[in-house]
């Protein structure tokens, strides 16, 4: 809130944001006035349309404080650094609970899709650096947190791990390079976690299957057929917001209310498909931004922005896919990714403006002699 005044009075004043100007703030907007009226129109969702209201407060504060290059490179180096550092504590709280990473610090699932959207910025991050010693720093951030994802067993978490680390090395090295990837980390799953066992186990019809993990099991495949069976039955309006856990027990049989463990389905069924089409729509927004912006040439600031660039959007399509198994539509630093696409898009538009300033002006090609005309004096 505090933030949120502090933009106000910075617009007041005369500082442009563009908030209007970008496609992803427009979206966003509509996208948490369906909320509202759904919230409105069902009497339910008081929670869900504060959490919304908490980001629409939050977005101006981004757009007044991330302005310049230097702005967003302190930004974006403290949303890895935060999770590099905390690992010690986390590692400590997995001891303490003799449990999977995260545990006594988030829930696991969702501590592994926050750290995908960063994990190739890390990689990034090392790429740029200029000495051997700093690369190499950055270098050991990333593995650091590729091995929070494979300590968190989260079975959602690795897809997306494996489907951006996939996309990473093939844009950078090709197929080869991913392939490679593809099995490091299989081989990391099953020799630091019991992630491996996990995903068998999940895959297998083997009755020697975890009780927990087959309750687990069990309990996905319900909701994801309860979620398509509660669209069918609303599919304009939904149910309302906050409501499918409440009533995900008669659609289930499971005799306890869960939520939908998949954000895409409970967006749609609780707010309807035209609401997830605005949803989809602003994520399509976001990936166009950080798209354009990965395509820049020129000078250093312009190749740091394409990186960066490139690196969140990686980061995005691996929290995404873990978004399939976790509600993650309320997640804060999913958000601030989208938000800092605008910022990214900005800076981008502003590169390319000044590479064409700056352009030289081709040279006319000669004229034959034959083709200079007669000049009177």
């Amino acid at each position: 809130l505090i933030g949120f005044a502090w933009a106000t009075a910075a617009i007041v004043s005369g500082t442009r944001t563009g908030f209007m100007e970008a496609k992803q703030a427009r979206l966003f907007l509509v996208f948490y006035l369906c909320v509202l009226v759904a919230g409105l129109m069902s009497g339910s969702g008081s929670v869900i349309i504060q959490r919304y209201l908490s980001f629409l407060l939050f977005l101006p504060f981004v757009l007044v404080t991330v302005r310049t290059h230097g702005d967003l490179k302190r930004v974006l180096t403290a949303m890895v650094l935060s999770l590099v550092l905390v690992f010690p504590y986390a590692i400590r709280q997995m001891i303490r609970y003799d449990s999977r990473l995260g545990v006594g610090l988030y829930e696991t699932n969702y501590y592994a899709a926050n750290l995908l959207l960063l994990i190739p910025l890390a990689f990034v991050f090392a790429q740029q650096q200029r000495t051997n010693a700093r690369k190499l720093m950055w270098a050991l951030g990333g593995l650091v947190l590729v091995l929070s994802v494979l300590l968190t067993s989260s079975r959602g978490g690795f897809l997306g791990l494996l489907v951006a680390g996939l996309i990473f090395a093939y844009r950078r090295r090709g197929v080869a390079t991913a392939a490679g990837l593809f099995a490091a980390l299989v081989l990391a799953a099953f020799a630091f976690s019991d992630l491996g066992t996990r995903a068998v186990a999940t895959l297998s019809d083997d009755a020697s299957v975890p009780p927990g993990l087959e309750a687990s099991n069990r309990a996905h495949v319900a909701l994801f057929w309860a979620a398509l069976r509660m669209i069918g039955d609303a599919p304009l309006t939904g149910v309302g917001p906050d409501r499918f856990r409440e009533l995900s027990n008669l659609y289930t049989g499971l005799g306890w209310g869960y939520m939908a463990h998949n954000s895409y389905l409970e967006i749609a069924a609780e707010l309807g498909l035209p609401v997830l089409g605005i949803f989809l729509g602003l994520l399509w927004a976001t990936f166009g931004a950080l798209g354009r912006a990965a395509k820049l040439r020129g000078d250093r600031e312009a190749v740091e922005l394409a990186q960066w660039a490139d690196a969140l959007r990686t980061g995005l399509v691996g929290f995404l896919v873990a978004g399939a198994f976790i509600s993650a539509q309320y997640e804060k630093r999913f958000w601030i990714v989208v938000f800092i696409s605008i910022v990214v898009d900005r800076l981008a538009r502003h590169y390319a403006r000044r590479a064409r300033a700056v352009e030289p002006i081709p040279a006319a090609p000669p004229l034959s002699g034959r083709m200079l005309p007669e000049v009177s004096p």
